[in-house]
């Protein structure tokens, strides 16, 4: 058998996964032209696919020494290099690549990413932007930068790249997990959402994104929702700890903390070493009242990591619990301090930014303020800063400096979504309707930006707010009842108004908007059935009883109870 029929027959055999018989075809060939870098290549590709680097490494040697003049054996040889860790020598074989074939886009991004696992950053995006240069079509090149970019704190640039590695390469999972991520970092969890069900649409297994969007869930204090995904991840893989306690975790927050204990101990079984899974049983001790077994359990993740900030904030909160101010305030200094730590190592401004947020949950107001001064000075570029200090003053009612804040945010950041929303809420509705068109952006997606503008519109102009809302989410049947009563589509309003119920079934406001809405439509038993359930959830809502009353006198019946508890209650609304 000569040698083309070796090679022929070991590429089969490789195909057919034989990597064993291949590679002995390929040995067998190499003995029979020695002098052959094809052959040598081909078996350190082989090495590659069976996680072999070390013995790749010596077959791309072999390759290089017998056609040093191949750009692409060179490159192979670093690939090799980088997975043993081996970053320079790695380095210095993309460079003799690159200087055979400077516009070979894979070795600038290799190149990218040897820099980058050994912390150079800067020139680490040098190479990723070459790479993309030489091939704008290089998926590859645009999820790196965007990845680095993620890293450093820069979440804007990162989404932008992130957005073109899925628009080049759409079948990328990870490139999706990782835009919604971003997405994530930045608060728009519902946006996260829809973009983690995109990697799912490519792997409904994908563990990673299917758990990713039960944080998100989390966020928005869907627990009941979120234990749905954290269950199916620990279906998919029983050892994903961060699923045991992120599951553990949204139960506490349900008020659960007895069914989350057995949850969030079994993740430390599974790894003791992650202080975020002790700070996470500590609150569930804490949400059971042992304050003792949480401080002693904290203190344990504080072993693991000193310079844990959740720890220390938690640790803080106990005490303030059980009226150890002092304790308390020392826990948030070392929290502070902690945060000092990260932000001197990374200098990235969602460190200043997170240490203003602890120094503000430890009361500290003006202190936390002071340090988005820092998070701008360490990143003058990004909005964030501003952002995240408005959203303080929102929270506190001060809307005008707050609003001072977002325009600056703005100017930076004028695309930003958060900033935006800020926005949304320091305006008015006629403000709004007023600037409508810097708005409708919104008119597609974001949930949270739709409700601010209907809830604040749908009074002055209810057709307008109707552009906004979503006919097929439950979060807007309320509002969608509201806008088609004041334009009197009474039938639409009332068919909203149940549907707001059936969703929210304790929620008296949809009861309460369901006997207006029959009011008006003349059907006085249903209006006096709506608002019978609305004082079953509340027998002392002023409005129910005003509703009731109005009902029975329309209906020419004795309503003097009703007008006699609202003269007790509210002498303005008696019948």
């Amino acid at each position: 058998m000569d040698v083309i029929d070796l090679i022929e027959e070991g590429e089969n055999l490789y195909e057919n996964g034989d990597s064993s018989a291949a590679k002995s075809k390929f040995l067998k060939a190499s003995l029979l032209a020695p002098e052959d870098p094809q052959i040598y290549n081909r078996l350190g590709m082989l090495e590659m696919s069976r996680a072999s680097p070390d013995q790749a490494r010596i077959f791309y040697q072999k390759a290089c020494t017998l056609a040093p003049e191949v750009a692409r054996y060179h490159m192979r040889l670093g690939d090799s290099l980088q997975r043993l860790s081996r970053y320079e020598d790695a380095i210095r074989s993309y460079a003799t690549s690159l200087e055979l074939e400077p516009r070979n886009a894979p070795a600038w991004n290799n190149r990218g990413f040897a820099n980058f696992n050994i912390n150079r950053w800067n020139e680490a995006l040098r190479c990723y932007d070459e790479s993309m240069k030489s091939d704008p079509t290089y998926a590859v090149a645009w999820y790196n930068y965007g990845y680095t970019l993620q890293l450093s704190g820069r979440l804007d640039d990162s989404k932008d790249y992130y957005q073109r590695a899925v628009d080049l390469d759409p079948s990328d999972k990870i490139a999706w997990n990782n835009l919604a991520n971003v997405h994530y970092n930045q608060g728009l969890y519902e946006r996260s959402i829809d973009l983690y069900k995109e990697s799912l649409k490519l792997d409904e297994e994908y563990v990673i994104a299917v758990n990713n969007i039960g944080n998100a869930l989390d966020h928005l204090h869907r627990y009941d929702e979120s234990i749905y995904y954290h269950e199916k991840a620990i279906e998919l893989d029983s050892t994903f700890h961060y699923a045991w306690m992120a599951k553990g975790r949204a139960l506490t927050r349900l008020g659960r903390p007895e069914e989350g204990l057995e949850f969030i101990e079994t993740s430390i079984e599974l790894d003791s070493e992650d202080p975020d899974y002790h700070e996470a049983l500590g609150r569930c001790f804490q949400s059971l009242g042992l304050y003792d077994k949480a401080r002693q359990i904290i203190n344990l993740g504080l072993s693991v990591d000193g310079q844990h900030v959740p720890c220390w904030v938690a640790l803080g909160d106990i005490n303030m619990d059980i009226g150890n101010t002092l304790q308390a305030m020392q826990c948030f200094d070392e929290a502070v301090m902690a945060q000092d730590v990260l932000s001197r190592n990374r200098m990235r401004d969602l460190d200043w930014i997170e240490k203003g947020r602890i120094l503000q949950t430890a009361g500290v107001v003006h202190e936390g303020f002071r340090q988005y001064s820092n998070a701008i000075s360490v990143a003058p570029g990004t909005g964030r800063p501003y952002f995240r200090n408005a959203k303080v003053l929102i929270d506190f009612n001060k809307l005008v400096e707050a609003q001072e804040l977002i325009v600056k945010g703005l100017e930076i950041d004028p695309n930003s979504v958060t900033g935006k929303i800020l926005l949304l809420k320091t305006l008015s509705g006629n403000e709004i309707i007023n600037r409508e068109k810097e708005f409708t952006m919104f008119k597609d997606n974001h949930i949270e930006a739709q409700t601010i503008i209907a809830q604040k519109i749908y009074e002055l102009d209810p057709k307008l707010a109707l552009e906004y809302l979503d006919t097929q989410n439950p979060k807007h049947y309320l509002l969608l009842s509201q806008c088609f009563f004041k334009i009197q589509k009474f039938t639409n309003s009332l068919s909203f108004a149940n549907k707001f119920i059936s969703s929210n079934p304790r929620e008296i406001s949809g009861f309460l908007n369901g006997g207006w809405i029959s009011i008006e439509m003349e059907n006085y038993n249903e209006a006096s059935n709506f608002f019978d359930m609305a004082l079953g959830i509340d027998g002392l809502c002023s409005e129910a009883l005003y509703g009731k009353g109005l009902v029975m006198k329309k209906k020419g019946e004795d309503y003097s109870t009703y007008q006699l508890v609202l003269s007790q209650i509210d002498n303005e609304l008696v019948i």
